[in-house]
């Protein structure tokens, strides 16, 4: 496969992952249970506590602020804080995110500091949220299509609203595990794909993050949680099982390390991308942020899973997700 194939294949499945997840997003397993159900598909997110005027077939934040930054990227060539920051402005007052509640208060906070003169370095020491490794996939194709070097690429991509330990160090460990599984690929050594690789490499990724941030944070460890998580034998467990631990216990919400922390348990748990998908919007939770960076890379891992073809051409035609990926 060509770094556009893989490309557009991870994010056939970041979008629908996405928006199976909204409908779910910030919800108790219990009331998903009784509201929604089994979730084989996409949801009806008349019920959802977040997003329930949505469409059904609407992605998020997540798949919007990846595609307009890897399209900027790429048509300016480079991956800059100015650059990020600028169609991160843009993209909010062009798609009514505010209005939408597709960003947090801290990273609008942060951006619009840095609009009023404020460095860009010091505006975002606060965000400590998933809504920087849920920008990486897009610094991570933009350094291999560009490129140029992957880690001063994601740091000019997080910065300017996530820059503390608690996010650079999920964000690092996510983009290490995905370019990982990238090069494998791209050099015909998908056999090195393990999941004992790719957590090998995310510990890697997380000591750099760390070693990026201006001071280190009083927090929890992802490195910590990764080494728990391995000696787990979570492949073993039934559904119901990984989804309370990773609910009750790990936690699905906001702080970059109980989102990245799930991601790479759902991973741990199966390399089947569209079962990851489901079962993430079942957990509960940022269902949504956890569901699209679990599935699409889960679907580098497994090549030969295949997404549900009405709900690609839905989702790809609604969104209009070729005015940023024509191959998609």
């Amino acid at each position: 496969m060509t770094t556009s194939q893989l490309l557009s294949r991870y994010y056939r499945f970041f979008a629908c992952a996405d928006a199976v997840g909204k409908a779910t997003e910030f919800m108790t397993p219990q009331d998903i249970e009784s509201n929604m159900g089994r979730i084989t598909g996409l949801v009806d997110p008349s019920k959802s506590i977040t997003h329930p005027d949505l469409p059904i077939w609407a992605v998020t934040d997540d798949t919007e602020q990846n595609l307009w930054l890897l399209r900027r990227y790429l048509s300016d060539g480079k991956v800059t804080i100015e650059n990020t920051v600028s169609e991160l402005v843009r993209w909010i007052e062009e798609t009514g995110a505010v209005e939408k509640h597709y960003i947090g208060p801290s990273s609008l906070k942060a951006l619009q500091g840095i609009q009023a003169g404020e460095d860009p370095l010091k505006a975002g020491i606060n965000g400590t949220t998933c809504g920087g490794i849920m920008r990486v996939p897009a610094a991570v194709f933009a350094s291999i299509l560009l490129n140029q070097d992957m880690k001063q690429c994601i740091y000019n991509a997080l910065v300017c609203t996530h820059n503390n330990s608690v996010a650079l160090e999920s964000a690092y460990a996510y983009a290490y595990a995905l370019r990982f599984i990238i090069d494998n690929i791209l050099a015909g050594k998908t056999h090195l794909n393990t999941m004992e690789n790719i957590i090998s490499k995310a510990m890697t990724g997380s000591c750099i993050g760390l070693a990026k941030a201006p001071w280190r944070s009083a927090s929890a460890s992802l490195n910590s949680r990764l080494q728990f998580l391995e000696e787990l034998n979570l492949e073993t467990w039934p559904e119901e099982k990984l989804k309370s631990f990773l609910y009750g216990v790990m936690g699905t919400g906001l702080p970059s390390y109980e989102t990245s922390a799930a991601v790479f348990c759902m991973n741990m748990y199966s390399d089947d991308p569209v079962r990851i998908m489901y079962l993430c919007a079942e957990t509960g939770g940022d269902t949504d942020t956890i569901g699209a960076l679990a599935s699409s890379l889960a679907s580098l891992r497994n090549l030969d899973s295949e997404l549900p073809q009405d709900m690609v051409r839905t989702l790809v035609e609604k969104n209009k997700l070729r005015d940023y990926l024509p191959e998609i």
